[in-house]
């Protein structure tokens, strides 16, 4: 006993003294210049608990190991508790790390999710330079074999004292007995003595989500969200089904009359450009860098800007289905995981197919890369053309043909298209603009900046092409982002990094005109749809901004466990883990955004 005491007390001391000063090392800047000693001495305090919860659960091995060997005192258990002690710590080293690492990419705790993009470790690795991937593992294993130390010399101490003897027959049940009072003990650190079981907001003290995910356990919250990943059945109810419908019976019309025309034709022929990462803070048109995208800022001015999106969500996984299936983020999950129920969902490009057009997605990347080619297909698209489709020898980085030869590439597909005759819409889903930043452009020093300021200068080219094609006068460009700039200084305020721009432009265009009312990236299924004269009933997240009915203008955002409401009267922040606002605490709109969750989840879980 005296044995699995140490082991827990290594264990919380390995945790408060390797793991958050590591996660605090890495990720100074998403601290903030106002942190202080006492908010970290906070993190360290409520963080305790979930400390306590993941030291029992490694500890709870070694004591039952402990107590079976002390009823063999001829047998050593130096072998079974060192061969443990070594499985151990590579994961927990590996966790340790990668918390602290992607954190700066996601701003959430590790959970589940990484798990996916390990299916395809090239992907997974296309951000970072081998040399960043080879210190990251030297880095893992010196944790790792840290972590060995620590766990083994308690572990030798243990088998240095160990007393020999022999037992009585009353030796072996009092063993027993201890070692289902020493379980007792463990279980009950583990559940929490409350009515509820712990859960990671037990972690949760702070209105700054830095000082809680500091204080949350990295492995607390990797293996709890084991337990979640595949739930949509039950999954965040904070009221009755009648009380939701009340709350949102007027928030998401699947009808009404377009009151403003944006198109001179209602059978336009449609590119889509879903740019990689396009935050407002990376525009002139809705930010403040007109030397970043002028190409983009000039399309605005010519055509119809939408200058209040919030993004769906904050993935490009999650992205996608905003804009074709009009579905709001889920932030505990991702939907086109889901193979089985993808063809369920409504869809723009299988709506269009069925009206005869032909439906084209690009990319300069692999489409396998998190479902996005199973999605694409129940979507209705009818031809998938990915980085082996293009020609070879193109520039390439990590990700894939860059955006200039993809562009070039899809501009010559749309001059094919343009002889059929038939009506087509095509979807070309950017890269380069996504970490490492690296283009074969250099206009701004600024690495990231220039990395947009080279699709910008690519769709500026492809612009020009598009403008001397036949069919012009039925052309419509829709630019939107797949999601905002998640590499901000300012992490805390989602609601400038979920902002993005939709601009539509060309020659089916009623422009210019700027539409500044609160809106997601949800709606521009509907709002597309309703302008082409056809029923969006279908889809019941996705509202014709455009219509009579929407009269209940807001816009809604979810990331990782929480969400975000804008309305035009303000927004708020929150964060489900937390069940409290993170900044712009508001009833009304806090009770709007669980509804629009509770109704999400419902939905979902009956596809």
């Amino acid at each position: 006993m005296l044995y699995a005491a140490a082991y827990w007390i290594m264990c919380v001391l390995l945790f408060g003294l390797v793991q958050k000063p590591l996660f605090l090392l890495l990720n100074r800047k998403a601290a903030g210049n106002g942190l202080r000693m006492a908010d970290v001495g906070a993190s360290y305090r409520h963080g305790f608990r979930t400390d306590a919860i993941i030291a029992s659960y490694l500890t709870a091995l070694p004591m039952i190991i402990g107590g079976v060997m002390a009823m063999m005192p001829g047998v050593s258990p130096r072998i079974p508790l060192t061969v443990y002690n070594a499985l151990i710590a590579l994961p927990v080293a590996l966790i340790f790390l990668s918390d602290a690492v992607l954190y700066g990419f996601w701003f959430a705790k590790i959970d589940v999710s990484v798990l996916a993009y390990l299916r395809n470790p090239k992907a997974a690795f296309a951000s970072v330079s081998a040399r960043y991937v080879v210190t990251a593992a030297v880095v893992a294993l010196l944790l790792a074999l840290l972590i060995f130390a620590c766990t083994q010399t308690v572990t030798e101490v243990y088998v240095a004292h160990r007393m020999a003897y022999s037992l009585r027959w009353w030796g072996y049940p009092l063993i027993l007995l201890i070692i289902a009072i020493g379980a007792g003990v463990l279980f009950a650190v583990i559940r929490g003595l409350g009515i509820r079981p712990n859960t990671p907001s037990v972690a949760y003290f702070s209105p700054l989500p830095f000082l809680n995910h500091l204080a949350l356990n990295p492995v607390y919250s990797f293996i709890y969200s084991l337990g979640t990943r595949d739930e949509f059945s039950g999954r965040f109810r904070s009221m009755t089904d009648e009380e939701c419908a009340a709350e949102l019976a007027d928030a998401f019309p699947t009808s009404g009359a377009t009151t403003r025309r944006l198109l001179r034709t209602k059978r336009p022929n449609i590119l889509l450009v879903v740019w990689e990462s396009l935050g407002a803070e990376m525009t002139g048109c809705v930010g403040n860098r007109p030397d970043i995208t002028p190409n983009l800022d000039a399309m605005a001015r010519e055509g119809v800007l939408f200058s209040r999106v919030s993004a769906g969500s904050f993935r490009t996984d999650r992205g996608v289905a905003c804009l074709f299936s009009g579905l709001p983020g889920q932030p505990t999950t991702s939907i086109v995981r889901y193979t089985r129920k993808l063809p369920a969902l409504p869809a723009l490009p299988r709506r269009l197919t069925e009206l005869g057009y032909d439906t084209t997605a690009i990319h300069g990347g692999d489409m396998s890369i998190m479902h996005k080619s199973d999605y694409y297909l129940a979507c209705g698209y009818r031809q998938l053309l990915s980085q082996s489709n293009l020609p070879s020898g193109l520039d390439k980085n990590k990700w894939g043909v860059h955006d200039g030869p993809a562009m070039q590439f899809c501009a010559d597909r749309i001059e094919e298209m343009a002889q059929s005759g038939r009506p087509w819409m095509t979807t070309l889903l950017t890269l380069s603009s996504h970490e490492p930043f690296e283009v074969p452009y250099h206009r701004l020093t600024d690495r990231i900046a220039n990395s947009f300021a080279y699709t910008d200068a690519s769709l500026g080219a492809l612009k020009e092409r598009l403008c001397k094609m036949p069919g012009w006068d039925d052309l419509l460009v829709i630019v939107v982002a797949d999601h905002g700039l998640n590499l901000t200084n300012n992490p805390d305020s989602r609601r400038d990094y979920c902002h993005i721009p939709i601009v539509m432009w060309g020659g089916a265009v009623e422009g210019p005109q700027v539409i500044d009312t609160p809106m997601s990236q949800t709606d521009l299924a509907a709002t597309i749809l309703g302008q082409m004269g056809l029923d969006h009933s279908d889809f019941p997240f996705s509202r014709d901004v455009t219509a009579d009915t929407y009269t209940r203008p807001f816009g809604f955002h979810t990331y990782n466990n929480g969400f975000l409401v804008d309305t035009p009267e303000g927004y708020t922040d929150y964060d489900n883990v937390a069940d409290a606002a993170v900044s712009g605490a508001h009833p009304g709109r806090e009770r709007l955004g669980k509804a629009i969750l509770q109704r999400l989840y419902a939905y979902l879980s009956k596809l």
